[in-house]
């Protein structure tokens, strides 16, 4: 087979495997934001993802289906199985066999973490098709040394920038390559010029952000009124901060858990070829190595150096794991040539049919959305709770994307004001008003949410943290917090939690689906402590913190419950875990010292209370 060929089959594979388990409906995190600035052309979270938004929407309007969360799921997989169709095809240009090239490609596929998001609406299929894309560009342009070649290389570079900021990771092992290999070619200043300006020109189609941004009923994460706003969004500033930002403790401890994710996202049996392949390639294709090395490489520096939650970290990797796909695909090869010299190998197409199917077998349970609405159906139980016009103000992904894609697209309560408390998409304050410093903007949400309790109109919280009234509080009602006065606690009813979705069973839930399903059983012992009935209360605690067990924040809430109604020593297992999970976030600390010192053990209190003080 040729490389087109075998490229279009690993599509083909790919994709029907992906349709079998796409998911259905809108899902967990950014998804429910990313459907909608697809479906009305907005300007998501950053770095924007124009590109994305413009080639969903295009296929959204070819695709007959009348579900919108499942045709941008459909754009995802799309995307997903290109890039491993991408995967075999250079490695078959490499010289890499048919069968071989066609294996690694599904086994990167089939891997755990790129498999997860291909089911659901995600731009990691695509950004790592175009990252595929300027690695064989950049291997064509080194050694035919064709100026066509070159700019293309640069306007590729430029569109993938586009797609996803990880781009710039491989940026440094091109022009590493095209240094080494095509220095009098670099040398001509004219070509040097336009290749920059190839890449600005792929980079241009950013343009589509400032120029749609706060048009129409889109979703648009911020203003962009200038070029330094701009900026600002295309570069992630709002995330900057979590870079470089952890000890040498911490850094050790990510690049465990990397090697852990490796480990687990093949198969352990080939897990020896990811590396003899990358000795290999060392040894005869020194080119191929120092673009799929140095993205490697770049790919770990930047991610064991970022500090979040431990559960959204594997995508940050994804760069490194096709990079190691490739070096699969060339040890593999190079065994398949090894047993060749003792005749043909009769075994080849076995035992590449073994490798996907021990991947594929392994994964697939956990990999398969197709029976996943439990993102949409707690949206859904959130707005089916509440009064006719009901103000909601929202916190976090866990919900208020969905919620947001449920009103806007799906039109559901749209009698419903919905808000966003952290001041993203949905906001109390006008888009001018971003400008203000931060702390004059949290009192400005805070006044404009007494003003809302104050109108008449019912105000619900998803997480009450300070009411913006003196002589108010937060009371839960359902899966919800109402914000009322003291004195009408008494003469308010409760509401009844359907807690079906938290049953549900027979599918994979993982990190963050078991969070909202750890969320019925968190409302539910909530209400049981308003209904004096601590016990029940303190049982569906323990069964939320049981639910979502690497949740850092829903065993570090459980505990600060479990805290507050004596049940210290519980309480301490509930915030070691949540320091465990995350130990470079101060909160479980000082949760921990609280217990101590209530335990009157005071010298481990002030201890604790030390390492709090440090991290913050």
């Amino acid at each position: 087979m040729t490389g087109k060929s075998t490229g279009l089959l690993a599509s083909v594979m790919a994709f029907a495997v992906y349709m079998r388990t796409l998911c259905p409906t809108v899902y967990v995190e950014g998804s429910g934001e990313l459907i909608g600035a697809v479906l009305r052309l907005g300007t998501p979270h950053p770095t924007g993802y124009p590109l994305f938004c413009l080639s969903g929407r295009l296929i959204s309007v070819v695709l007959p289906f009348d579900r919108p969360a499942y045709e941008i799921n459909i754009a995802s997989a799309f995307f997903a199985a290109a890039a491993c169709g991408g995967l075999a095809w250079l490695l078959r240009e490499r010289g890499v066999q048919a069968w071989v090239a066609l294996t690694a490609a599904l086994l990167f596929a089939f891997s755990r973490t790129f498999w997860s998001q291909a089911v659901v609406a995600e731009v990691y299929g695509q950004a790592l098709l175009l990252v595929v894309l300027v690695i064989a560009m950049a291997l064509r342009a080194s050694e035919r040394k064709y100026p066509r070649d070159l700019l293309l290389l640069g306007w590729l570079m430029g569109l993938g920038l586009t797609a996803h900021l990880m781009q710039v990771l491989i940026w440094p092992g091109v022009v590493a390559l095209l240094v080494w290999r095509c220095s009098g070619f670099i040398r001509q200043f004219r070509l040097v010029v336009q290749a920059i300006l190839a890449v600005v020109g792929g980079y241009s189609l950013v343009a589509y952000l400032p120029l749609r941004n706060g048009l129409g009923d889109g979703f648009h994460w911020d203003p962009i009124p200038d070029a330094l706003s701009l900026w600002q969004h295309l570069s992630g500033a709002l995330y900057r901060s979590s870079f470089f930002s952890l000890p040498l403790e911490g850094m050790l401890l990510n690049a465990q858990r990397w090697c852990v994710q490796v480990m687990g996202e093949f198969h352990l049996l080939l897990v020896p070829f990811l590396f003899w392949g990358g000795y290999v390639a060392w040894r005869r294709d020194r080119d191929l190595f120092v673009l799929t090395g140095g993205a490697i490489a770049c790919n770990l520096l930047a991610a064991l150096n970022y500090h979040r939650d431990p559960n959204g970290l594997p995508v940050f990797y994804l760069l490194s794991l096709i990079c190691l796909a490739i070096w699969l695909g060339v040890g593999f090869d190079d065994l398949v040539r090894k047993l060749g010299r003792f005749g043909r190998p009769a075994f080849l197409v076995p035992l590449c049919a073994m490798a996907v199917g021990l991947v594929l077998a392994d994964h697939y349970a956990e990999s398969d959305r197709s029976e996943n609405w439990i993102a949409e159906r707690y949206g859904r139980d959130i707005l089916a709770d509440l009064p006719p016009d009901a103000v909601l103000i929202a916190e976090g992904d866990d919900a208020a994307f969905v919620l947001d894609y449920l009103q806007r697209i799906e039109k559901v309560r749209p009698d419903v004001a919905l808000y966003n408390r952290v001041g993203r998409v949905m906001d109390l304050l006008d888009w001018d008003e971003h400008d203000l410093p931060p702390r004059a903007q949290d009192k400005l949400r805070k006044r404009r949410e007494g003003a809302l309790a104050r109108s008449g109109r019912p105000l619900f919280y998803l997480v009450p943290r300070r009411a913006p009234l003196d002589g108010w509080e937060f009371t839960p009602k359902g899966l919800l917090y109402r914000l009322q006065p003291v004195s009408a606690n008494s003469a308010t009813g409760q509401v009844q939690i359907e807690m079906a979705n938290a049953m549900v069973e027979g599918l994979f839930r993982d990190a963050w689906v078991r969070k909202i399903q750890s969320n019925y059983w968190f409302m539910a012992g909530e209400d049981l402590m308003r209904a004096a009935d601590s016990t029940g209360a303190i049982a569906a605690y323990q069964q939320a913190a049981s639910v979502a067990h690497d949740s850092r924040t829903t065993r570090f809430n459980v505990a600060l419950k479990l805290y507050k109604n004596n049940k210290l020593e519980d309480a301490m297992l509930h915030a070691q875990a949540a320091a465990e999970i995350d130990p470079w976030k101060a909160d479980p600390y000082q949760l921990m010292a609280h217990i101590r010192r209530k335990q009157g053990r005071n010298n481990e209190a002030r201890e604790l209370l030390k390492k709090a003080g440090e991290l913050r």
